[in-house]
């Protein structure tokens, strides 16, 4: 499952990636995150490490992750290295005229029989993504 969308937010880069780049945030603007927390010490780069509690069809399911890659309202990457469903994903910030572009993809690694669900699951989980996405914004914008 591949999904990615772009979302423009009228609050300046350094703002926007400040926000989440804070992990504990995830669980205000994505609907579904019970519980978020980040598990090593110092700030926010690779290798920082973290779990998150979400409700998939109303179970809960944690997810602990790694930071990959990092670049200080630039990007963000990162993977799980625990999960039911491996996944991987990036969020890039960009200066746009009255404010930051974020692009976010999330793609997860499926294989063999769960593969053939990867059209149903970018439709329902898609569908999510953006919603989650329309909350940071009205979030980012309201404060």
């Amino acid at each position: 499952m591949n999904i990615s969308h772009d979302i423009i937010i009228s609050r300046p880069v350094n703002e926007v990636a400040a926000y989440l780049s804070d992990i504990a945030n995830d669980s205000v603007w994505q609907e579904d995150v019970l519980e978020s927390a980040v598990t090593t010490a110092g700030p926010v780069g690779r290798g920082t490490a973290g779990f998150e509690v979400r409700s998939i069809i109303g179970f809960p399911l944690r997810t602990e992750w790694v930071v990959t890659a990092y670049e200080p309202e630039k990007w963000l990457c990162f993977e799980s290295t625990t999960s039911a469903v491996p996944y991987e994903g990036v969020m890039e910030f960009s200066p746009v005229e009255g404010g930051t572009r974020l692009t976010y993809a999330f793609s997860t690694k499926t294989e063999g029989i769960a593969a053939l669900f990867d059209p149903l699951m970018e439709l329902v989980f898609g569908f999510r993504f953006r919603a989650n996405l329309d909350n940071l914004k009205r979030i980012l914008e309201t404060t």
